[in-house]
């Protein structure tokens, strides 16, 4: 039976309820890297026939749940390390829903999805820049035997340093290459943020989630992209990292820039609005593998939770299906379902340290 909160329901769904699939605990690739490139380029050229793009859309949705053991293997290890670095350190693991791939690969004719390093992800939220800066350095120095660390992209200092849009954070990509040889070669992507950048990459997805925007890919009112990166700055001049470029004045003339905006365009109470439709979760300690399933327009959130990996992916293939622009669903694996709020608070609409840090500047 579910439990009723305002506008969040939870549910709970035994194995036994799934399909055949559901039984199957780790769905492994099945076509070619070839196949899949072809699908790729189906997809993002949009040229096919109905029948050669259902194909496609078959063939990319079981490269992307492949990557559901690999990403297992990668949290792990990355769990380990990083209660160690902080015992309270909140440790997630996300794959990419298959409309986003779709979409992505529409934007991008010419990509494939085997080079694409974030279809499996796994994210880290820790205190301190010093944190990030252990843990990332511990990851990196680990024997490289089996999942190595392909790649770190650091947007925090230089090279590259913040990314255009505000963006700031630590990027580790892995690639599998442990005991089980069909899924060498898989790359799984790590993020490691502090908690102020995390509630500025919350509150940014928190947006796009509930209104549509595409503030995530540099698109949107201008207004309110400079918004973010003003907040951003001032976030790292906090945190004593580099400044996003274009927003490297005074902690004085930001605010007052940031003021100006927030009377203009009212980002903060955007936010609260959004807050204000999404109620409060249970919280329990059981380590739980769930879906999110958030219909935007009625403000709902259903939470789902389930008793194995492949029931989960098996609803969430059933959701996709459905096409629906209104709903907006993600599978989570998360240790401890008390963390699932802070691991994922935008579905939670809970912008609450973003808009309290915005609050003391202006």
């Amino acid at each position: 039976m579910p439990l009723l909160f305002p506008f969040v329901t939870e549910r709970r769904l035994s194995a036994a309820l799934g399909t055949v699939a559901a039984m199957k605990r780790w769905v492994v690739p099945e076509h070619s890297n070839k196949a899949v490139q072809r699908a790729s380029r189906t997809i993002g050229r949009g040229t096919g026939t109905a029948e050669e793009i259902q194909a496609a859309r078959d063939v990319l949705s079981n490269y992307r749940l492949a990557h559901a053991f690999p990403l297992n293997a990668v949290t792990v290890t990355v769990r380990q390390r990083a209660l160690a670095v902080n015992p309270d350190a909140v440790v997630a693991e996300r794959r990419k829903r298959l409309p986003t791939l779709l979409d992505k690969l529409r934007r991008h004719p010419t990509m494939s999805v085997t080079t694409m390093h974030d279809l499996g992800g796994c994210r880290v939220v820790v205190e301190t820049i010093a944190e990030v800066d252990e843990l990332v350095g511990v990851l990196v120095d680990l024997p490289r035997s089996q999942n190595r660390v392909k790649r770190v992209y650091g947007y925090l200092r230089d090279d590259p340093g913040p990314r255009d849009s505000g963006y700031r954070g630590v990027h580790l990509v892995y690639e599998y290459g442990a005991s089980k040889p069909k899924y060498h070669g898989l790359r799984i992507e790590l993020q490691v943020r502090t908690q102020l950048q995390h509630a500025w990459a919350t509150a940014v997805e928190t947006m796009d989630l509930f209104s549509g925007s595409e503030l995530k890919y540099g698109k949107g009112d201008p207004d309110v992209l400079r918004f973010f990166v003003l907040v951003s700055s001032l976030m790292a001049r906090e945190e004593g990292t580099a400044p996003v470029p274009g927003a490297e004045g005074s902690a004085e003339e930001m605010a007052a820039e940031l003021a100006r905006l927030e009377a203009d365009v009212g980002v903060l109470r955007r936010l609260r609005g959004y807050a204000a439709i999404v109620g409060e979760h249970a919280r329990t300690d059981r380590r739980n593998t769930l879906t999110l399933e958030l219909r935007r327009r009625e403000g709902r959130l259903t939470v789902t939770v389930f008793e194995t990996l492949a029931a989960a992916e098996a609803r969430l293939t059933e959701l996709e299906a459905l096409d629906d622009d209104n709903l907006d669903a993600v599978l989570i694996n998360i240790a401890k379902i008390g963390q699932l709020r802070d691991a994922y608070p935008n579905y939670y609409a809970d912008t609450g340290r973003f808009t309290d840090f915005v609050k003391t500047r202006i």
